[in-house]
């Protein structure tokens, strides 16, 4: 009965309190995007790739769910961008060689 009576008197935690969570959660995926693509990716591009990817979870409406996969899809395309755009400047220059 004292935990009934316990869980029935305790106060909602209101809404602001669950925002570190989501600070913990962009924590969490930088840091798995930085061991991922830190090679690849310099860290302010992956910060603007975290930028852009709240922002498109947000329109979701649930966009603690859909962050993670939107950042990492984020950091993907632009993990392929920049390595073709390095062959890109590479190919000519190894043409000359020959």
């Amino acid at each position: 009965m004292n935990r009934r009576t316990n869980a029935l008197n305790s106060k909602p935690q209101p809404l602001h309190s669950l925002a570190h969570l989501a600070n913990d959660l962009r924590r969490t995926v930088a840091t798995r995007l930085m061991r991922e693509f830190g090679v690849r990716i310099p860290p302010p591009l992956i910060r603007r790739v975290l930028d852009e990817a709240a922002e498109v979870a947000q329109e979701t409406g649930f966009p603690n769910l859909f962050f993670p996969a939107v950042a990492e899809e984020q950091a993907r395309l632009v993990s392929v961008a920049l390595h073709d755009h390095h062959i890109d400047h590479t190919a000519p220059a190894l043409s000359h060689a020959a």
